[in-house]
């Protein structure tokens, strides 16, 4: 669809509509039935297919504020019915050329409502399935260690005769204090005798600590030596203190719902399997390992063998091939013992969903069908897009010639690298901070930041001086800090912070090099928008005698107030 950002508002011919003269005053509850009718009164009409008030105000609600009409009023009316007008109108030249035939479109069709309705089953016959009683959390706070944090001590070293060596110097009397000075590689809890403070249970295997050792070591006695990445460590315990069970009601929750969910959702699969008299054919499987062992990618698009037969029909090696592919899952067949696992849980699992969601005609609900009309549209509206929008191949001189024109687009700003935790109270903070000093790395603690993405970037981020209007606390105190200080917490949006700063960049012009694949994307995309936007005017031009537009309904349905 194109986009009302940049697209201009072409003047269509506009048919007022006659306004009955009202022959008696209506009672109050009339007038307001029908305001409401009116509000949703077609706004316009392409053809005999009208463009309601109400799905007008819905995409005018749903706009971001970048791409709101700036001046608002009857400007800003005009364009936002233009984009719904622009879009039926693409939508007639799809089928106007036949792209609704095309098998894309089908399959992209096809792929959003299984996804959809094998997401709309799993909620009601599996995930519904899942209890949490209130009194398992507590037993699984009380039994596995959630109720204390315990203060440690450690001694860490390079290599096994290194904590062997510790050991004895503590076999022969020396204290632990005194040992953890001479030894460790932990310059600040060496100072401080092996001390590394307080820490709970979900703490413990991030500083490679069993919980088997966390729960049962007793108090003061010294643990045998354990392996912490690629070194080696011994811990004490020397004092317990209650932890608040609100503090890990959550956690716990989480943890056995994924445990329950994992056992249901096995319990159900073996169920529908049963029941649809699913079978592995052993000789499919071999053939399909030993086409994807010689990388014969021709034989598993194509070969019809059976993969799984039921008590009606079968999954053919190509059509388990797909299902892979589409998941770019392709590579779990190469190894023969993970295979079986990855078919059963990425092809016959959904496929055996997908059949028990048509057996209760889950397709037939409102939503999966609003879904399948929007994702037809879609679908429809990227097909033309693709077909009249394509552009000639983008020579390396034009690419070029766009980068060293447009040296803002490849600019890149000062910044600064950082490794960053974000808690949501001073208690947590203070535990994230007391790990990270004691070695726990920043990344093994990235699932308890409350910050976005923070788990899959490590938790390492960069800012620009600019973020300091979204982080006005934190990008001032990150440009104050020196690299490799661990600061914190300190008190920003949404939390408590703890960083290091790992680097500063200067701001500079990207290298032609580094950055030609997007130059060339940039400039593809630029012209293809350019090739759209031409296309789009000349659909005007061509349906202009076949669309109206009702300017009393378009007001009553954009209020001031909206636009």
């Amino acid at each position: 669809m194109a986009s009302p950002a940049w697209l201009a508002i072409e003047p269509l011919y506009i048919r007022r509509k006659k306004s009955m003269r009202p022959l008696y005053i209506l009672a109050i509850t009339a007038a307001l039935a029908a305001c409401s009718q009116e509000t949703n009164a077609p706004v316009a009409r392409v053809d005999e297919v009208p463009i309601s008030g109400e799905s007008l105000r819905s995409f005018v609600e749903k706009l971001p504020a970048g791409l709101r009409h700036p001046e608002g009023g009857d400007a800003a009316r005009r364009q936002y019915v233009q984009s719904l007008i622009d879009r039926q109108l693409i939508l007639k030249e799809a089928i106007a050329h036949g792209l609704d035939t095309l098998q894309s479109v089908k399959r992209t069709v096809d792929e959003a409502v299984d996804a959809r309705v094998i997401a709309l089953y799993r909620a009601r016959n599996i995930t519904a399935q899942v209890q949490v009683p209130e009194e398992d959390v507590r037993r699984v706070f009380t039994e596995e260690g959630y109720h204390r944090e315990r203060k440690l001590n450690a001694i860490l070293v390079h290599t096994r005769p290194e904590i062997e060596a510790a050991v004895a110097a503590l076999d022969a009397g020396q204290p632990f204090a005194e040992v953890a000075r001479s030894h460790s590689l932990d310059k600040r809890s060496a100072e401080q005798g092996g001390e590394l403070g307080f820490i709970g249970r979900e703490a413990a295997p991030s500083l490679h600590i069993p919980a088997e050792v966390f729960n049962t070591l007793p108090l003061g006695e010294i643990s045998a030596p354990l392996r912490a990445g690629l070194s080696w460590h011994i811990v004490r315990f020397t004092e317990d203190r209650d932890t608040p069970y609100e503090r890990y009601r959550p956690l716990i929750e989480e943890q056995l719902f994924r445990e329950r969910l994992a056992q249901v959702e096995a319990e159900h699969f073996e169920s529908l399997r049963a029941a649809a008299s699913a079978a592995l054919d052993r000789n499919g499987l071999q053939l399909m390992l030993s086409a994807a062992q010689r990388e014969d990618g021709v034989l598993l698009d194509t070969c019809t063998a059976p993969l799984y037969t039921f008590a009606e029909g079968q999954a053919t090696v190509a059509a388990a091939y797909k299902a892979l592919r589409r998941l770019n899952a392709q590579r779990s067949l190469k190894d023969s013992t993970r295979a079986r696992t990855a078919l059963d849980r990425l092809v016959l699992r959904p496929l055996l969903q997908r059949r028990a969601a048509r057996e209760q005609n889950l397709h037939a609900d409102p939503d999966i069908q609003q879904l399948a009309k929007r994702a037809y549209q879609d679908a429809l509206l990227n097909a033309v897009r693709e077909r009249f929008a394509a552009i000639e191949m983008l020579s390396d001189a034009e690419v070029w010639e766009y980068y060293d024109s447009h040296p803002d687009m490849f600019y890149h700003e000062e910044s600064i690298e950082v490794e960053e935790l974000l808690a949501s109270s001073p208690a947590e903070a203070q535990r994230l901070s007391d790990q990270l000093a004691a070695g726990a790395s920043f990344a093994d603690l990235a699932d308890r930041s409350v910050r976005a993405q923070a788990v899959q970037s490590q938790a390492r981020f960069h800012f620009h001086p600019r973020d300091e209007k979204l982080y006005p606390r934190l990008v001032p105190a990150i440009y104050a800090a020196e690299p490799g200080q661990l600061v914190g917490p300190i008190r920003v949006r949404d939390g408590y912070s703890i960083f290091r700063v790992q680097g500063r960049n200067p701001g500079r012009v990207e290298p032609y090099e580094q950055v030609q694949r997007r130059a060339r994307a940039l400039l593809r995309r630029e012209r293809e928008n350019a090739a759209f936007t031409r296309f789009v005017q000349d659909l005007r031009q061509r349906y202009q005698s076949r669309v109206e537009i009702d300017e009393r309904a378009l007001k009553a349905a954009l209020p001031d107030s909206l636009v």
